[in-house]
């Protein structure tokens, strides 16, 4: 853990992890240890069992684009580059489903005549 004292409150621990860049995060949170704190430990409510498996496909781009803004604004760059990864590869995925599909759907059309 790495710690910060602000002014005369207490001290604020903040995981010491190659994972997460507390100095970009905290000037992401205008310095703000305290900000940064609550957002990092709101990050791990909200996200900490997140089953990306269980998001419905409408909703999975967002959510994934959505995971990586904040993760690189919490300074957790590596998070953010597999979300990067991930949402690349939804697309490719989808581009590829729907290239499938409509070439499915035009030789059903061009067998007709």
């Amino acid at each position: 853990m790495t710690t910060h004292t602000i002014n005369s409150t207490p001290t604020i621990k903040f995981p010491n992890t190659a994972s997460i860049d507390i100095s970009q995060g905290l000037k992401h949170c205008n310095n703000n240890k305290a900000l940064y704190f609550k957002v990092l430990n709101n990050f791990v409510k909200r996200y900490r069992n997140i089953d990306l498996n269980e998001i419905h496909i409408d909703d999975l781009a967002r959510t994934l684009h959505s995971l990586k803004g904040l993760s690189l604004t919490l300074g957790m760059i590596t998070l953010a580059e597999i979300l990067s990864e991930l949402e690349v590869a939804f697309h490719s995925t989808k581009i590829n489903s729907f290239s499938l599909e409509l070439e499915h759907i035009s030789q059903s059309i061009m067998n007709l005549q």
